[in-house]
């Protein structure tokens, strides 16, 4: 099959534009005009990603929470090893006590009061892994939307018409048969509209991109009228009407189905959720064999805007294995576009804290759950420059960090890990480049020194999902393997 011919493919098996309030006016349009898909087309697709793509269903599904940064953040609280060199030619002067040897630099090169306790626990405990050189060579744009498109869709370019990473999945997934229609929840967004999901034309009900909040509230509820609760009388007219014209109206009675089965199941989740909260949160709950301390058994995530979102995603994740992506994006931190006064401490330095704070609790309750087969990726649109400007910002780069976080594979009791996936690491090493005194500074790969472009992520993950040439989703961009320097691109 022809490259063109197959990207189409996916765009057909692709879902409809995604919409935050999945009930308004244009997502009605939207599903509205995927109904134009006809069947033909739909088996003709899914015939082409079948033949086109090698797939083979892992044992066990992954699960993956996308924390996506926009802004691009700073590569600094995660790599500050050439900070020295940094500062000696940066244009404005960084802290001293940021070089090595002093307070705030951790003995793995972490920003200490920018997460870096934090990270140095999580890489202890086997729940994190850092890889410091995503590094964007090929067609370099350091711009916000292209950056986006680009890293969310995996293949380099801007292109609003190309299907996103889980758009992707769910089209390689259903032309295998690999993922039940009727499954509730496979994709959720907690962002609202999210690049990840970016368009095409039709995926069946059950695989489209669900957008919920961290209240896990049902999108297909209707609020109660002034006269009480409309909903069995609503239900009874759509049956009604329905009954004779089931065809022309199955959309409608199906929806209205799909809401009830919804109201059951997020009935049925949040009671497992309380329940697992109060197993959790026993400081009786200590089992060396998992975890290491009574402080590792209290999962209690931080409220620090972001901690709540972060738990109900995994909640989600660990109480329904039908929820294999999730879009959380990085609502109650803030942006990251930092071009000034990025080094406040309420600023950069506090949003890393928030962020790997919750990061750490999310490892904890992960590997408490025995989940072995949740992977949480944290990344952005670029890195940025390691010169401090005259704003005492930094402005667009190109290196940035990867931050997995994920149960240590090897704990006992965690079951279902990926194959091939380690925790622990610490990848890639960097040196400053760029004119002293000028503000296009930046951290470059050393010579010897692993990296990959950033579509190696979203290869990576295709790889986690079973897909045998993720490079043909990517444009050749092979998933991440320290383990071969050479793999920039097959």
């Amino acid at each position: 099959m022809k490259r063109r011919n197959f990207i189409k493919s996916l765009g057909l098996m692709g879902s409809s534009v995604l919409i935050p309030s999945v009930l308004g006016e244009r997502g009605l349009i939207s599903s509205a005009s995927a109904a134009n898909i006809s069947a033909r087309q739909l088996l003709n697709a899914r015939a082409g990603i079948a033949d086109t793509v090698g797939f083979t269903k892992p044992a066990v599904l992954p699960q993956i929470i996308n924390v996506f940064l926009y802004g691009g953040p700073s590569e600094l609280a995660g790599n500050l090893t050439n900070i020295e060199d940094i500062n000696t030619n940066s244009q404005n002067p960084y802290p001293a006590n940021l070089f090595p040897g002093n307070a705030n630099h951790t003995q793995n090169g972490f920003w200490l009061t920018a997460g870096g306790e934090v990270m140095e626990r999580m890489l202890e405990k086997n729940r994190l892994s850092v890889y410091r050189t995503i590094n964007r060579i090929d067609d370099n744009s350091r711009a916000h939307r292209p950056s986006i498109f680009s890293n969310l869709t995996g293949m380099i370019g801007e292109d609003d018409m190309r299907p996103g990473v889980a758009t992707n999945i769910a089209a390689v997934l259903a032309a295998n048969s690999a993922v039940s229609e009727n499954a509730i929840f496979p994709f959720v967004t907690f962002e609202g509209e999210s690049v990840v999901f970016n368009q095409g034309s039709d995926l069946p009900l059950g695989l489209r991109p669900i957008s919920l909040n961290q209240n896990l509230e049902n999108p297909y509820q209707r609020p109660l009228g002034a006269a009480g609760d409309a909903s069995s009388t609503l239900d009874t007219l759509a049956s009604s009407a329905a009954a004779n014209k089931a065809v022309r109206f199955q959309q409608v009675v199906d929806a209205f189905t799909k809401r009830n089965e919804i109201d059951d199941f997020i009935g049925d989740l949040d009671d497992k959720i309380n329940n697992a909260a109060l197993v959790l949160n026993n400081p009786d709950f200590v089992d060396g064999s998992d975890i290491a301390s009574e402080q590792d058994a209290l999962i209690t995530y931080p409220n620090n805007g972001f901690g709540p979102r972060l738990e109900k995603a995994v909640n989600l994740v660990i109480n329904n294995p039908d929820t294999i992506f999730v879009s959380l994006g990085n609502e109650g931190l803030g942006g990251w576009d930092d071009h000034n006064s990025a080094l406040d401490d309420n600023k950069y330095p506090s949003r890393m804290r928030n962020l790997m704070r919750s990061l750490e609790v999310a490892g904890q309750h992960l590997e408490a759950a025995g989940k072995g087969n949740v992977v949480i990726n944290v990344y952005g649109d670029f890195g940025r420059n390691v010169n401090l400007n005259n704003s005492l910002g930094w402005d667009h780069g190109n290196c940035q960090n990867l931050y997995t976080v994920s149960a240590n594979p090897n704990a006992a009791g965690v079951t279902g890990a990926i194959a091939g996936r380690e925790m622990g690491k610490l990848v890639g090493e960097t040196v400053r480049k760029g004119q002293a005194n000028e503000n296009r500074q930046f951290t470059h790969p050393t010579d010897n020194s692993y990296q990959c472009e950033p579509f190696a992520i979203s290869a990576s993950i295709y790889k986690y999902f079973g897909v045998e040439n993720p490079e043909l989703l990517t444009g050749g961009y092979a998933p991440i393997d320290e383990t071969n320097p050479e793999n920039l691109k097959v």
